[in-house]
């Protein structure tokens, strides 16, 4: 184990058993069922069932529709790690907001919080619920499309409430906060009356509330338009989310992160993937932009007190639309040649006030700093 780190050492067996049935009612309506049943030692025993109907009165269409169970148990990691010292990102601290004097500078109430992560050995599995209806029209070799309806919701969330989510609601979470001039401090925590600043806040994983997400899937697709000049083809998959909430606890209202930096994250309302080739003989070229639409950002030392400047600047982070070329050259059934440029047009991530990546300027998870790049790819096959 690391330089002061406790070694730890846990270990778990795991039984699964699955079977499937495709059953053809009708010559247009074929019925699939399936079932899983689990068993984790320690946590217990679980059956999920899912069930799925295609119905396809036509060559060019169909319709589809599924609906099904899920189970998640708790890891290894969630019940039996051992405490994570670790640190926030920029939070503003609302009791020393309010404690503050005319004209103070807010500033000194917005810092990295100390945290401490537990894990949680009584921990009970995640459940979920899952449904799908979708529509396919092909009319022909050309032309293809799809919608797909998607809904999936989960309860007994393992997760921890988040840190912003915690100061930003002291009246329901302020037990978690523990501070110097507490009546009675926490384990670490130095006694000190006069000093009402945070210690640590606590996080510890839990069973906590609900999360409901749905959303369409969208796929568009012409291929093999052909010209003199040569075969075209477009393709667009995209996503457009319609719901995207968590409940932090039984009985709590639920949180939106659609289209809105909350925690560890936003969710955007609408993405997708456009693709543009054109073939010609032993040539293939491509043409891909890859698109996140905006959001509100993270915002998390913002400070909108009168007569104060503001830690952080409120912002909305703007699309992020990534242009990439690339061309292959087969010459015969043994030699492919591929070279490409990606992010075309060196286009720099959108800028973002976000501090939970402790990365400024821009959010990491979804978009790449590098700029402009180029690769080269030779494959060869020995017959």
């Amino acid at each position: 184990a690391p330089e002061g780190a406790r070694p730890t050492s846990n270990g778990r067996s795991v039984q699964a058993v699955y079977g499937e049935l495709l059953m053809p009612v009708t010559k247009a309506l074929e019925v699939q069922a399936a079932a899983r049943l689990d068993h984790y030692e320690g946590v217990g025993s679980t059956a999920n069932p899912k069930l799925g109907l295609r119905y396809a009165p036509e060559k060019t269409w169909l319709l589809r529709a599924s609906a099904g169970r899920g189970f998640r148990a708790p890891s290894l990691n969630d019940l039996y790690r051992p405490t994570v010292f670790s640190t926030t990102s920029t939070l503003v601290d609302p009791v020393c907001m309010s404690n503050l004097s005319p004209g103070a500078n807010t500033s000194d109430c917005a810092d990295n919080w100390s945290t401490r992560r537990y894990s949680n050995a009584k921990l009970k599995p995640e459940r979920s619920s899952q449904l799908s209806l979708g529509w396919v029209y092909e009319p022909n070799d050309t032309w293809r499309m799809s919608l797909d309806y998607w809904s999936i919701r989960r309860s007994n969330l393992i997760s921890e409430i988040g840190d912003d989510v915690i100061l930003s609601n002291l009246a329901k979470h302020g037990a978690l906060v523990h501070r110097y001039n507490d009546a009675q401090p926490a384990e670490g925590c130095d006694f000190d009356a006069s000093d009402a600043s945070i210690c640590y806040i606590e996080m510890r994983k839990e069973n906590r509330g609900q999360q409901r997400v749905s959303g369409v899937d969208v796929d568009v697709a012409i291929r093999r338009i052909r010209t003199s000049y040569g075969d075209w083809g477009v393709r667009l998959n995209g996503t457009l989310t319609l719901e995207s909430k968590v409940q932090t606890a039984p009985g709590d209202a639920f949180i939106s992160n659609l289209g809105r930096f909350v925690t560890d994250g936003a969710v955007q309302r609408w993405r997708h993937r456009l693709t543009v080739d054109y073939t010609r003989g032993p040539w293939n070229v491509a043409l891909s932009n890859n698109y996140l639409s905006g959001y509100t950002d993270q915002n998390s030392a913002l400070d909108n007190t009168p007569d104060n400047f503001a830690v952080v600047r409120f912002n909305r982070v703007k699309a992020y639309s990534l242009w990439d070329l690339s061309a292959r050259w087969q010459s015969n059934d043994r030699l492919t040649v591929r070279a490409g440029v990606k992010n075309l047009f060196n286009t720099a991530p959108p800028f973002s006030n976000q501090a939970y990546f402790f990365i400024s300027g821009y959010d990491p998870s979804y978009t790449d700093p590098r700029g402009r790049s180029y690769f080269l790819h030779l494959q060869y096959q020995l017959k």
